[in-house]
């Protein structure tokens, strides 16, 4: 029979599908969203969960400051570590679609010090789903919490997932980023659906061999591009959609 220390804090769960989406700044240029952050086993990301509760439950966190909460500060200093695939492609893009040529890994270590998914920077990262999980095969929450709709992951995104479409629909809507960059090709039906919530628009793929798997679309405040989820992928290929956003908003 387990023990508390063996249970996630269930009304603590509930509030973090209700309230939490990523981090950074909802006024930002540049907004990345994907499907859900990783975490690496039930005593992670019960650490990770308890800490955003220390810190105030917010709905967007600052990056830095809460990974450094968490005691992931590596990323964060003097020659900070860059083990964040997704990290790396955000920074790319948003580098390319700023102009910004021979992108070097200084470069990439200087932005993510002081820039990325920062509370008052020009990102916004955010999450499809809220809780942190090890991938999207193994689910820990089953039988570490009593709560049914996290019994398996069906019933956990049938539970929240329209309800956090329409929330980050109407926060594009009102916020009107220059950018929103949906990765992970296996999701589009999500992420049109978002699009779609917004203006019904088409996407589009640019012929170019770097760019499979990429699609392309704005109305008239917003490039909107689906990416592949950045994994095993050439710095070229986040280089070429950063010239095409920036095409796009000429």
């Amino acid at each position: 029979m387990m023990n508390n220390s063996d249970f996630f804090d269930d009304a603590l769960l509930e509030k973090r599908i209700e309230t939490f989406y990523g981090y950074g700044n909802y006024q930002g240029k540049y907004w990345f969203i994907g499907m859900e952050e990783a975490g690496r086993d039930f005593e992670d990301v019960k650490h990770r969960i308890n800490i955003w509760a220390e810190r105030k439950e917010k709905e967007l966190d600052d990056l830095a400051e809460y990974h450094i909460a968490i005691g992931c500060a590596a990323g964060f200093k003097e020659g900070a570590k860059l083990s964040v695939p997704v990290w790396r492609a955000i920074m790319r893009m948003v580098l390319s679609a700023k102009g910004q040529e021979n992108i070097t890994v200084e470069d990439i270590r200087k932005y993510q010090i002081s820039e990325l998914g920062r509370k008052d920077k020009e990102t916004c990262l955010l999450e499809l789903l809220p809780l942190p999980s090890p991938s999207r095969k193994h689910w820990i929450y089953g039988k570490h919490c009593n709560l049914p709709f996290l019994a398996n992951r069906k019933n956990y995104e049938d539970y929240c997932i329209d309800m956090r479409i329409n929330h980050i629909s109407q926060k594009i809507k009102e916020q009107k980023p220059e950018l929103v960059v949906f990765y992970g090709r296996e999701f589009d039906d999500f992420w049109k659906e978002i699009t779609n919530n917004i203006n019904h628009i088409e996407f589009t793929k640019p012929s170019s061999s770097y760019l499979e798997d990429f699609l392309v679309t704005r109305n008239s405040q917003t490039v909107f591009v689906i990416a592949k989820f950045p994994r095993a992928l050439p710095n070229e290929y986040f280089h070429s959609i950063g010239r095409a956003i920036a095409a796009n908003q000429a």
